[in-house]
């Protein structure tokens, strides 16, 4: 069973400031509170077989929600968004906007319109703190990973060109090869001429001077070294260098900003609460009879108490005297020296005090002087009490 606000929307160009709705849910709509929407386009349904649907809202307190609406027509248009029980306590005018997202790219935006949500008489002590919501933040989650898993495939891949650029020759290290090329060749070939023992025939002095010369190498070997197609000055590679670290520092710069401010946001307690408050203020609370005493009596409803989170709660109808103690309830729940608190009598108008005292006693006490006219009727005990422990500043 729902609360159901209807709106239609007509898709055109046409200039309109928004519209305000008679659209109002209550804080205590729990699970009940619906929006259903129509939309049309030339005075057509609009269809919707290819549309991310959502909803964003803004709350009267800074909250801002956006989610996505549940297509029920894909054909004829039509969809709906139920809110959750944590959207409803933020009261207040609301407005809201609807946005369609097409496969294909394309985006609408509707005109924007207002609706309200209304405190009940059990939530006019809760303030909620502002709140933000999107639901694909999952979405930009996966992005940042994706970020992560790509810096990290580049960085690999720069150490490998890096690693091959150490292996290729310089155009020094080409020269100090030629230069012990040719040394070792000066000292072999002094060694062999200045050796009386060998000696050479005129063929193989021949083949001999047929050989390379060492000046001959060395015009290769320059060559070679000069070939800058094939080879880099270390400038060039300090240059690559460079380069490559400053990257590195300036992804990982901007990633640890992105995760600090993901961080700071996901333990900022004064947007987010833990599960445990979450149970308590979501949770209905339990209720225990009211021990009653001295005679006293239930009457239409039957006493009870409960607490629920900083709260003592008190109801139900009860017959009883003046001036006796007609019931108690544990001394925990008392806030620290108890309390005097105004009740209702039953089908006469007026009222009485009700005392509540520290050990947990409770007790109904007329004005002085009493009005004995009013008596014999019962007391309603609909009663909510700030507890508070003891202790001084």
């Amino acid at each position: 069973m729902y609360k159901t606000g209807g709106i239609a929307f007509d898709i055109n160009a046409n200039r309109t400031n928004g519209r305000t709705t008679n659209i109002q849910f209550m804080t205590q709509d729990t699970g009940s509170a619906k929006l259903s929407f129509s939309f049309t386009k030339d005075g057509t349904p609009l269809p919707l077989s290819a549309v991310d649907a959502k909803i964003v809202l803004l709350y009267a307190d800074g909250s801002f929600y956006k989610r996505r609406l549940t297509i029920i027509d894909k054909i004829n248009g039509q969809a709906e968004y139920v809110f959750s029980d944590e959207e409803l306590k933020h009261y207040g005018t609301v407005k809201a906007e609807i946005k369609l997202y097409y496969t294909n790219g394309q985006a609408l935006a509707t005109s924007f319109f207002t609706f309200s949500i209304a405190k009940t008489l059990e939530d006019q002590n809760i303030i909620p703190t502002a709140d933000y919501y999107i639901d694909d933040f999952e979405t930009l989650k996966d992005g940042i990973n994706r970020t992560v898993e790509e810096i990290s495939r580049t960085v690999e891949e720069l150490q490998k060109k890096f690693a091959d650029l150490e292996a290729i020759e310089t155009k020094k290290g080409a020269q100090e090869k030629a230069d012990a090329a040719e040394k070792n060749a000066t000292d072999y070939t002094d060694e062999h001429a200045n050796d009386q023992e060998k000696h050479v025939s005129a063929a193989d002095r021949e083949a001999w001077n047929a050989k390379e010369t060492p000046s001959g190498a060395q015009d290769k070997v320059n060559a070679h070294a000069d070939n800058e197609d094939i080879h880099v000055t270390k400038s060039f590679k300090d240059k690559l260098l460079e380069l490559s670290q400053q990257f590195t520092t300036a992804f990982k710069d901007k990633l640890d900003e992105l995760l600090r401010q993901f961080t700071a946001h996901n333990y900022n307690q004064e947007r987010h609460i833990s599960a445990a408050e979450r149970k308590t203020w979501n949770g209905a609370a339990t209720y225990a009879n009211i021990m009653l005493k001295n005679g006293s009596t239930a009457g239409t409803r039957t006493p009870i108490y409960a607490k629920w989170g900083p709260l003592i709660l008190l109801r139900g109808h009860v017959r009883t005297e003046p001036e006796i103690i007609f019931g108690s309830i544990p001394a925990e729940y008392v806030p620290a020296g108890g309390g005097v608190y105004s009740v209702p009598l039953s089908g006469t108008g007026g009222t009485a005090n009700l005392i509540i005292y520290d050990n947990g006693d409770l007790k109904i006490k007329y004005p002085d002087p009493a009005d004995s006219s009013k008596m014999g009727g019962g007391y309603y005990l609909d009663v909510v009490v700030g507890f508070q422990e003891g202790g001084t500043a």
